[in-house]
């Protein structure tokens, strides 16, 4: 995931570019001792899943803008129709990327409702990728569009399994709740 580094010759005193963009998205050092190890890693695994909802949604937008006849079954879009469902993509990718990116934050502040919120999302997530695993039966022509997006789509739940499964294990158990009793 992102791998920090407490020495290096970065102009952010000793930090990758890695570790520095972690701090700026979970608001604090990387490599705090006062958060558990298990959920530094969930935080990881979150803006992993940030950067992969980005890249997906980045995809999304140039596979439409070369192929307009994805957005309409394989007929030609009518007018706007284009330039509204990029719209659509870009707006989206920015509100679940912004959701992976809250998620880390709050659960690394060790905010209880947060790490529900999140599991909850999660099997969102895991229904959403059941969907899309079902409708491969239908038979229909898999492109190399669809492909590519599936793939993406797996590597975000991947994502989401491994910080839903770091959060939920004894030690950041013992650290949500003694943040919640402080509060």
């Amino acid at each position: 995931m992102l791998k920090t580094s407490s020495g290096g010759h970065g102009s952010q005193g000793g930090q990758s570019a890695l570790a520095s963009l972690e701090q700026r998205l979970a608001g604090r050092d990387p490599d705090d001792s006062d958060v558990p190890a298990q959920v530094r890693k969930s935080v990881r695994f979150m803006l992993g899943g940030a950067l992969v909802t980005v890249a997906a949604g980045i995809f999304t937008v140039i596979a439409t803008v070369a192929d307009p006849r994805l957005i309409n079954n394989g007929n030609p879009p009518k007018a706007g129709e284009l330039t509204s469902d990029i719209v659509q993509v870009v707006l989206l990718t920015l509100v679940y990327a912004a959701l992976w990116v809250v998620m880390a934050r709050f659960n690394r502040s060790g905010a209880a409702w947060a790490r529900i919120v999140a599991s909850a999302l999660f099997a969102i997530s895991t229904y959403s990728l059941y969907a899309a695993v079902n409708s491969l039966h239908t038979g229909e022509y898999l492109a190399v569009v669809n492909i590519i997006s599936f793939v993406l789509a797996v590597a975000e739940w991947i994502c989401g399994l491994g910080a839903i499964a770091l959060l939920w294990r004894g030690e950041s158990s013992a650290y949500i709740k003694a943040r919640s009793a402080r509060r």
